[in-house]
């Protein structure tokens, strides 16, 4: 009776895996102008650094540094300043050489309707197909709720075909992948230039062996970089994730 039984789960797995296909690579030819949303400096190249530096080979890429980069209170004064600065620096070793800081506070991001007016006009300068953003089960309260005040602002600009969430503190329901292995060191060198950062943690091997786990979809010796991305018109999945997301924050003390 018990091996019956789990034979029966086993099959039940066996066909729920079916349903769940693996990420697939994202097709980068696809995109037209690129708009990327980093809560922090250092986000944009942990999450997406490869990515980025070949989207930027192919068509105009753009990032928004939503916080000032204070740190919340646990960096030394001033930080924030040279946060920025090495913001612009990694960028450029990505090869991005467009970018827009809006000076959030760091560790207390709310939002506000004077914020709202500023990433709608953001957008509808500038005219984004695909936006990047951070994960809405992304282990940081800053990640969630810009993640959660930037999506309907992205979903209702009449250019943006496709949002594209990317993971750093927890991964993503990765629907594609990129292959950054030909980026790796680029990425590396990037995140050297956020040495404020780098001297909290060893964030470089961190991401080193996300983009390695990544990467297994690949192939041997493969580095990736991993994607939860939905169409701009499709909302229901994301609600119900950013729900879930909110309501575990709450219970949750990390800042």
């Amino acid at each position: 009776m018990f091996s019956y039984i789990a034979s029966k789960r086993v099959r039940h797995a066996l066909n729920a895996l079916e349903q769940c296909p693996l990420p697939r690579p994202l097709d980068l030819t696809l995109a037209r102008k690129v708009l990327v949303f980093s809560p922090h400096p250092d986000d944009e190249t942990l999450g997406c650094g490869g990515t980025l530096a070949r989207l930027a080979q192919m068509c105009p890429v753009k990032v928004a540094l939503v916080t000032d980069g204070s740190g919340a209170g646990g960096l030394p004064a001033g930080a924030g300043t040279v946060r920025q600065t090495e913001f612009v620096k990694a960028l450029k070793v990505l090869g991005v050489k467009d970018s827009i800081q809006l000076n959030q506070p760091d560790g207390h991001f709310d939002g506000s309707a004077e914020l709202a007016v500023v990433v709608k006009k953001l957008l509808e300068d500038y005219q984004p197909d695909w936006v990047f953003l951070p994960s809405p089960l992304d282990y940081h309260r800053d990640h969630v709720r810009i993640a959660a005040f930037l999506e309907p602002l992205c979903r209702n600009a009449a250019s943006v075909k496709q949002l594209l969430f990317y993971e750093i503190w927890a991964p993503v329901p990765a629907t594609h992948i990129v292959d950054v292995t030909d980026q790796a060191d680029t990425k590396r060198a990037a995140l050297a230039e956020h040495a404020t950062a780098m001297a909290c943690g060893d964030y470089q091997r961190a991401v080193d062996g996300l983009n390695r786990y990544r990467g297994l979809y690949l192939g041997q010796n493969r580095l990736a970089e991993a994607f939860w991305v939905e169409p701009a018109s499709n909302d229901v999945l994301f609600t119900l994730v950013q729900k879930f997301a909110l309501k575990l924050l709450s219970f949750v003390g990390r800042p």
